[in-house]
């Protein structure tokens, strides 16, 4: 977005494993709609800001239990990546997991 004339300073990055990603394909190919998960590094006003979409809540749109269950464990891993990272994590993710 360099040429927006904004001053905003971020990095866009796509997160995910082709492993855990599979594992919701074989049920319904559109996951691949969310899958890797889109996440984004910006500058905010108090510090750096990880903004992603929380997983389970995405992959609960598809209605299929096994979709909605990885869902559920990448709402677990991001909490720790989180936490490794010095974050703090939002209570509406970490009620999730």
């Amino acid at each position: 977005m360099a040429g927006s004339g904004t001053t905003w300073q971020s990095t866009e990055y796509l997160m995910g494993n082709h492993t855990i990603a599979e594992r919701m394909y074989r049920h319904d190919p559109a996951v691949m709609l969310h899958a890797p998960l889109r996440t984004l590094l910006y500058d905010g006003p108090i510090g750096t800001v990880l903004a992603v979409d929380q997983p389970s809540l995405l992959f609960a749109s598809y209605d299929n239990p096994a979709i909605a269950t990885v869902g559920h464990e990448l709402d677990a891993l991001l909490v720790i990546l989180i936490e490794l990272l010095g974050g703090d994590v939002p209570e509406e993710l970490r009620s999730a997991t």
